[in-house]
């Protein structure tokens, strides 16, 4: 239990978990790209060059987003938040089809993408926060060396020891 809890924890599953929401985002990214394109590469009747080079440029633009992530420039990271959410209110147009026809049925529709939209923004913009927290943790000079645990001053890592090691300690010198 104690290893599922310390994984999660660490700037590995901060980076499993952004890769794999960048992932699955490229064939979507992808199929806006190659819709909006103005560079039509139909070959013989087959589009699969505009499939490709939507994608590729997808997993790009993913790739160096998860670069700028894992180097700490979260500002970065809380703009393609932000970009992230109206390119996907654009590419989801329920907006614009509710202003339009405003049935019950369109605006549901829209409300739905909305949280769609949302949800990936946030999860970019949280995990820019989270791994920006992560490395400056590395970067602590005070450790707990029985724990592994970072603290941001000589004081908070005092603190820890005296609760947590106390009795460890006591153990130790006992024997």
């Amino acid at each position: 239990m104690n290893e599922i809890v310390n994984y999660l924890e660490s700037k590995k599953a901060v980076f499993h978990g952004a890769l794999a929401l960048m992932l699955l985002y490229v064939p979507h990214a992808g199929n806006l790209f190659m819709k909006l394109e103005h560079i039509d590469m139909t070959f013989s009747g087959y589009s699969f060059l505009n499939w490709i080079y939507g994608v590729a440029l997808a997993g790009i633009i993913e790739f160096l987003i998860l670069v700028f992530l894992i180097n700490g420039y979260r500002t970065t990271g809380k703009f393609y938040a932000v970009v992230s959410f109206f390119l996907n209110a654009f590419y989801y147009d329920y907006w614009f089809v509710s202003i339009q026809d405003p049935t019950m049925n369109n605006i549901k529709i829209m409300v739905i993408s909305l949280f769609i939209c949302l949800t990936h923004s946030l999860s970019v913009w949280q995990l820019s926060e989270l791994f920006y927290k992560r490395l400056k943790d590395d970067k602590s000079d005070f450790w707990c060396h029985d724990c592994g645990i970072p603290f941001p001053n000589k004081k908070s890592l005092e603190g820890h020891i005296a609760k947590l090691h106390k009795t460890k300690r006591k153990e130790a010198n006992a024997e």
